[in-house]
């Protein structure tokens, strides 16, 4: 029997996707076998994966190759160059062992072939490997160089941003603004800051036929990448690496080579309200399904109490038991109230609309001007104060400072809040207020339910009354109280 050949090839980075590279190195390394006279019986390909250190990806391949030549397949790999084999030096180590073991050699097209049954076949082999090795780091080591000048000089680097055109290529590249795509930019950022859910904005953007930068139909996740990003107020973050490729240190913000969409403050008031830790968002892009979830509270442990949905259970006697809507605590080390949300949402809906007839005039009348003017001031202090809390925690700031920053900003908290108090908004909610309030409630989506609650101050508790958290509703047990 002839010799057997395994051809091997690699390529670090498709960009055209058409693997040319690796068809390239298998007709090259297949000519070498014909000039030999063996026979291959098996390609092994790992398109578009780096072999370098740093790559954390596994070659699938690879490992099939290595695992085939143990069970005895073939007699030699062939690939075109030691780098296109491998540039890790644990790998060649595995190739030493396996020809020791195995006896499996290896041939090159454009490489020295090494012996490896001899010391100095493994020295020249570990060698022009070590060259790989160095070759690849400092290859990684000028793209990381790279990645900072552009970042330090305000440039952009990637694909078109969805609110900017590029103009020009290589050094000359720039961003200008796309006007169209930047209103509704801004027109994202006027609604998250209403209190508009994310799932909402991305139903209306699809159903008006706007699509993300690459023709894509939005989805929640999308637009909170977006709405998160720096190059909206004109700045460039770059995130160093190490030579592992994982983050390295603290990311710096540069000033950006383009006209920004939004001022920074606004900027500041997205970033404060869609990373705030208590923010229960609804990021599968559906329609908020029931009233009280990550509203109320629970009254064992003070968590937010969850909605269930209703189901039947066929029980041993051939009966079924009908379990309804509830909301329940879902929480570990907790999980001790449940209560059937029919009665908790009749209880709340009369009290709502109750206090609106009665109030509502005031509570959501008033001056929006003012209203809107105090909430940005209190979203922009609140963002500060956050800012400051995450600055002493990266030990960024001294705890003294922390404390004379929350001195001087809380007053002006408070003060803005009370502001805001005296001037709630009426232009959207002019319907909730009077003797209509009824009917506009019960019209009103779940999402504006809870957005009145919130607005009205609202505090929800579901308390545990006993075995069986009371089969009949007391209103007692759903405390209410106003902030």
């Amino acid at each position: 029997m002839g010799t057997r050949a395994a051809v091997y090839t690699r390529i670090s980075d498709d960009k055209e996707g058409r693997a040319r590279g690796v068809a390239r190195q298998e007709a090259d390394c297949r000519e070498l076998a014909a000039r030999e006279g063996w026979q291959v019986v098996e390609v092994y390909s790992d398109n578009d994966l780096s072999a370098a250190t740093s790559s954390r990806k596994r070659r699938p391949d690879w490992d099939r190759m290595l695992d085939d030549a143990e069970a005895g397949r073939f007699d030699v790999i062939l690939a075109y160059t030691t780098s296109r084999l491998t540039r890790r030096p644990r790998e060649r180590e595995d190739l030493i062992e396996l020809h020791e073991e195995f006896g499996t050699g290896l041939r090159f097209v454009a490489s020295p072939d090494p012996d490896l049954s001899t010391a100095d076949g493994q020295y020249i082999f570990r060698t022009l490997g070590g060259n790989d090795t160095a070759e690849a780091a400092r290859t990684a080591e000028r793209a990381r160089r790279k990645q900072a000048e552009l970042a330090e000089s305000g440039r952009h680097n990637g694909p078109r941003p969805y609110g900017w055109d590029i103009h020009g290529r290589g050094a000359d590249q720039r961003l200008t603004v796309n006007d169209a795509e930047a209103a509704v930019l801004r027109e994202c950022v006027d609604r998250v800051l209403a209190g508009e859910g994310l799932w909402k904005i991305v139903r209306d953007l699809n159903d008006r036929g706007v699509r993300t930068s690459t023709g894509k139909p939005w989805a929640t996740q999308v637009l909170r990448r977006v709405l998160l990003r720096d190059r909206n107020h004109g700045y460039r973050k770059h995130q160093p690496r190490g030579k592992d490729g994982k983050p390295k240190g603290k990311p710096a913000l540069y000033p950006g080579q383009w006209d920004p969409i939004v001022d920074t403050e606004t900027h500041d008031r997205v970033v404060a309200l869609l990373t705030d830790p208590a923010r229960r968002s609804n990021n599968r892009g559906t329609e908020a399904k029931y009233l009280l979830t990550s509203v109320a509270a629970c009254g064992e442990c003070g968590r937010p109490m969850v909605g269930t949905n209703e189901f039947n259970y066929e029980l041993k006697n051939g009966r079924t038991r009908h379990y309804p809507h509830s909301y329940k605590c879902p929480h570990a080390g907790c999980m001790k109230v449940q209560r059937r949300m029919a009665d908790v949402d009749d209880h709340v809906n009369r009290v709502v609309v109750g206090v609106l007839e009665r109030d509502g005039v005031r509570l959501l009348g008033g001056d929006p001007v003012a209203a809107d003017a105090a909430r940005a001031r209190i979203s922009a202090l609140e963002a500060k104060l956050a800012l400051a809390a995450d600055q002493f925690a990266d030990d960024t700031i001294t705890g003294e400072q922390l404390q004379r920053i929350t001195a001087r900003l809380r007053p002006e908290l408070d003060a803005e809040r009370a502001r805001l108090r005296s001037a709630q908004p009426a232009a959207n909610l002019a319907d909730f207020a009077g003797p209509g309030v009824a009917e506009a409630w019960a019209g009103a989506d779940v999402e504006t339910r809870k957005a009145i609650i919130r607005l009205l101050g609202m505090q929800i508790t579901i308390n545990r009354v006993g075995p069986g958290n009371g089969r009949a509703y007391d209103p007692a047990s759903t405390a209410i109280t106003w902030n």
